[in-house]
Formats: structure tokens, C-alpha cells, sequence
């Protein structure tokens, strides 16, 4: 599963989480200008087959207007911190894993 995190996830998740999703990047690690801009990150993933992580909603307007691939993953985890999400990531995993072999899917949102 390869997931690209957006710039508003903090790169420390992946360490968190790379025992159970171990094809994940941050957007800080990709090569584009940095700080990456959204339709960047869009454009790396679309083009690298990543499926977007984020708790920004802006990359659900992209999806409307642009369509997948790639496919979209919204945090909305409110005040957890990277521990809470990492545990939150792999307790989903199987749904993530449906979701994103599912083609007739376009976006998730976790809870």
C-alpha cells in the first residue's frame, strides 16, 4: 500500500506505522519545490500511484474537480496526537487496504 502523507501529517507517522504500511512517503521527501504544494503533491501521486493522506480538505476539492487517481484518505482525527493516529491507521488497515483495491472508490474518511 503506498501512501503519501500530506504536509499536514507529521513525517514522525511513518516510523510510526512503517512496520504496517511500509510503502509510505512525506510530502517533505518527494522530489518537488518544497514546501510541496497541494496540486504537487496531487501530481507526484497520481503519477507514482500513491493514495493521498491528509487531514486537509482541500485535496477533496482536487479530487471533485480533477477525479482519481489518486485516491484520497481524510484524517478527521481531532486533537489526537501521532501516536493516537498511527494506532488508529493500523487498527483500519483492512479497510484501507479495501478501499484503496477498490476502483469504484474515490475517498475515504476515518474518524
Amino acid at each position: 500500500m503506498k501512501l503519501l502523507l500530506d504536509a499536514t501529517i507529521s513525517w514522525r507517522l511513518i516510523k510510526l506505522i512503517e512496520n504496517d504500511f511500509s510503502n509510505c512517503f512525506h510530502s517533505n521527501d518527494i522530489q518537488v519545490n518544497q514546501p510541496a504544494k497541494d496540486l504537487e503533491i496531487w501530481e507526484f501521486a497520481k503519477k507514482n500511484n500513491f493514495t493521498i493522506l491528509t487531514h486537509d480538505d482541500d485535496f477533496e476539492k482536487l479530487l471533485l474537480l480533477k477525479g482519481a487517481p489518486p485516491k484520497v484518505i481524510i484524517l478527521k482525527t481531532f486533537n489526537q496526537n501521532t501516536k493516537q493516529i498511527s494506532e488508529l491507521l493500523v487498527s483500519k488497515k483492512q479497510a484501507l487496504e479495501a478501499f484503496i483495491l477498490n476502483n469504484e472508490l474515490m475517498i475515504l474518511e476515518i474518524y
